[in-house]
């Protein structure tokens, strides 16, 4: 079956950006896409992406699991199939503590589920937690975050949401509630800003007239809407790794990752007596 050469154009750019990346979701795909001018950024074109990585997929184009969908996931019940198998997972999930020798506790906060996954593979080695609002975090979100950071004093959050009107006031909407609850942590956020679109030559689109934040965020930046998506992967992943380690000792989390190899290594040898 024969297809159209825009549409094959599209499946054999998006097979480069997800061979260099995956998996990704079909709206970082788009959006890398956009990035790189292949396409311009409206609804129909997000359409057109979809059904050609349908396509790429169903033809053995682009491998079925370079493309995730983080929302349809099935939520299944942990089995093992003995206790063997089970004390690997046991080893596996073993963490010390690395902020019991941090002189501030960070933490990580994200606008949008669909870019979690890039942002968990690179904290999990740092045991940051990731928060993901997707959108403006609820109250009940806000109020746990306040019960973690007490009056906040010594927690940093690193923010990196949407550079267009709401993406910048949730920062400080963000600063605001935990306020409410006497926590004022230092707030940072890492991207999407100004100087990245500017510097990386990213595609803007106009702000939606219906946000009420609109005016305030054109008198201020002009009338330029970026989403993170749109922010090339490597400067994304590097972005992420450069705050992280501006903001933590190090040494001390070098000296916690080989206390917890030695202990994963007596735990090992404890299991394999009791098993």
């Amino acid at each position: 079956m024969s297809i159209h050469k825009k549409t094959q154009a599209l499946i054999d750019t998006a097979y480069v950006v997800l061979e260099a990346n995956h998996p990704m979701t079909v709206r970082q795909v788009y959006y890398q896409l956009v990035s790189r001018h292949v396409i311009e950024n409206n609804r129909g074109r997000y359409q057109s992406v979809s059904d050609a990585l349908v396509y790429g997929r169903q033809n053995c184009i682009i491998p079925w699991d370079w493309i995730e969908d983080r929302l349809r996931r099935p939520r299944q019940v942990g089995m093992w199939s003995d206790l063997g198998d089970f004390g690997t997972t046991i080893l596996s999930a073993y963490r010390r503590d690395v902020w019991a020798s941090q002189p501030r506790y960070v933490e990580v906060w994200l606008e949008k589920d669909a870019l979690s996954g890039i942002f968990e593979d690179i904290l999990n080695h740092y045991g940051v937690a990731l928060n993901v609002g997707r959108g403006y975090d609820g109250w009940d979100s806000i109020r746990n975050a306040a019960r973690r950071y007490g009056n906040g004093d010594n927690t940093t959050i690193l923010y990196f949401g949407d550079f267009d009107p709401s993406g910048e006031d949730m920062v400080r909407s963000l600063r605001d509630r935990l306020g409410f609850f006497g926590c004022r942590p230092s707030i940072r956020k890492c991207a999407l800003n100004l100087d990245d679109i500017q510097r990386y030559n990213l595609p803007p689109d106009n702000t939606k007239k219906s946000d009420t934040r609109r005016k305030k965020f054109v008198d201020q930046f002009g009338d330029v809407s970026v989403e993170l998506d749109a922010m090339p992967i490597d400067v994304l992943k590097d972005r992420i790794k450069t705050e992280i380690e501006a903001h933590m000792n190090l040494s001390a989390l070098a000296a916690t990752l080989e206390t917890e190899d030695r202990e994963r290594l007596a735990l090992e040898s404890l299991m394999g007596r009791l098993i």
